[in-house]
């Protein structure tokens, strides 16, 4: 007999998924919508839940037990439903619904939800359904109410083509109504929050919308690196000469050492030229009628100072370390609550390295720590 269990909604989840959308995220991805990180656990797991040879651990029955059923719902609608090709989600409805027709491990009126007269007879009954719900709800009550390895044999009925097999059969169940979570014969459940799938197809033409928008702000010219160093530039300047000189364990270090030094030389037309890159950016959203607010120049600043902070605090034998250490990290941070992310082209490593001496400028940090012990 097919039983509801985890590895049962897991495998069904499996074959109604999205192209590309292998086991173990999947498993991650349901287990994360009730706060459970799978990624310092036994890599085996998922497998193992999936097909039945493992019990669900105790230490993740108590977090589902414990989730806040809002946030469950919410999480798994953000981490699971995109997983769930977009043709595959009425067969899924159709294959749980199933399953929970043959299983008699318990009896119509036993709920199945948090929700007060969400039980097994409803689910079964339902004229309208959200598929979200539904199958959070079924998570949750099989990880509370079911011992995955008894469902082993179950398992194994189900064959690999089983949700597939319910494509292009009617089912006269309204998925995802506005408003609606389940109704019934006997009744209504409704939320005031506003859920409507999104198909695949207006997400593709959402995105073709907005790549068509932002293609029309081309990437602006990069400024010239003047020969003179201009004004503006002296104090993220001055901190490259000092982070030389605390590598050379001298006092002081000036244009004119630079130019002797070779690999210096290289190092401070680099770090001039990411400046400029920077510049031009800061120079481009200031002058340019664009549909990103200038304060998104402030935003990536901070995102870039806070993805560099690991590297910029450790102790280093001389400035030249940390400023290596950082702006090596800085290239590489990911720039994703400034809009500026969003104009194509427009942000690559030498913008946020170039980032990091528009720090140095405002005197935010400094390559020379006095608590290296170098100064």
């Amino acid at each position: 007999m097919k039983r509801i269990c985890f590895g049962t909604l897991f495998v069904l989840m499996y074959q109604a998924r999205g192209q590309g959308v292998k086991s173990d995220p999947l498993c991650n991805a349901i287990l994360a919508s009730f706060g459970v990180d799978l990624s310092y656990r036994d890599t085996s797991l998922p497998g193992h839940l999936k097909n039945g040879h493992a019990k669900v651990p105790g230490d993740i029955v108590e977090c589902v037990r414990n989730c806040d059923p809002k946030e469950a719902v919410d999480n798994f609608e953000t981490y699971v439903m995109p997983m769930i090709k977009d043709s595959m989600r009425m067969p899924l409805l159709s294959a749980v619904r199933d399953i929970l027709t043959d299983d008699r491990s318990f009896g119509p009126d036993i709920p199945i939800s948090w929700l007060r007269g969400y039980t097994k007879a409803a689910a079964l009954s339902a004229s309208s359904i959200d598929l979200t719900y539904f199958l959070t709800s079924l998570v949750r009550f099989s990880v509370l109410e079911t011992d995955n390895m008894e469902c082993v044999d179950g398992i194994r009925e189900i064959p690999r083509d089983f949700v597939k097999s319910f494509s292009g059969i009617h089912n006269p169940v309204d998925l995802d109504e506005t408003g609606v979570i389940i109704r019934w014969p006997g009744g209504e459940l409704r939320t005031s929050a506003v859920r409507r799938h999104i198909t695949d197809d207006e997400i593709l033409s959402d995105v073709d919308t907005l790549k068509n928008l932002l293609s029309k702000y081309k990437r602006p010219d990069p400024l010239p690196v003047p020969v003179t160093i201009d004004d503006s530039e002296m104090i993220y300047v001055e901190a490259l000469y000092d982070a030389y000189a605390s590598a050379e364990d001298v006092p002081k270090y000036t244009r004119r050492d630079v130019e002797r030094h070779r690999r210096y030389k290289k190092d401070f037309a680099y770090q001039r030229k990411c400046y400029y890159a920077t510049e031009t950016i800061r120079r481009s959203l200031q002058d340019a009628l664009l549909p990103i607010e200038y304060k998104e120049f402030d935003e990536m600043r901070e995102e870039v100072k806070a993805g560099i902070l690991p590297k910029l605090i450790p102790p280093y034998d001389n400035g030249y370390l940390r400023l290596c250490a950082v702006t090596g990290q800085a290239a590489s941070v990911p720039i994703t609550r400034s809009q500026i992310a969003l104009l194509p082209g427009w942000i690559g490593p030498a913008e946020k390295v170039g980032m990091c001496h528009m720090l140095a400028n405002k005197e935010e940090i400094q390559w020379v720590d006095e608590d290296d012990g170098v100064v």
